[in-house]
């Protein structure tokens, strides 16, 4: 039977609560490389879902985008310290464009 873990990524006060639940956390520093760790955790295929810090979403858009296609991991954006900063709307909007050619949420065609 196969089963995925669940894992989150961020700031360590910001992940902590995560580990009460028994998601497998990873947190990144300042001077750490959050792409590089996403990509491995990507590439490991051992998880369903990876929640990343809206605070790192800059730093690993790249690796998204690169694994765009793959069914899974999911990677879930989570406010930081600072609140919401709009990364996981931006990120859903992308992703309904893709699939219906429309901005569904705002009701503007996509070209």
């Amino acid at each position: 039977m196969l089963t995925h873990k669940i894992a989150a990524m961020g700031e360590e006060d910001r992940i902590l609560g995560f580990k009460a639940l028994g998601i497998e956390t990873f947190p990144v520093g300042e001077r750490d490389d959050p792409a590089a760790l996403l990509e491995k955790l990507m590439e490991e295929n051992e998880y369903a879902i990876i929640f990343v810090a809206e605070s790192l979403a800059e730093r690993v858009e790249k690796t998204l985008i690169e694994h765009a296609g793959a069914p899974l991991p999911s990677v879930v954006y989570i406010p930081g310290s600072q609140g919401d900063q709009g990364y996981a709307m931006q990120r859903i909007r992308r992703i309904i464009e893709r699939a219906v050619g429309a901005d569904i949420l705002s009701g503007k065609e996509v070209e």
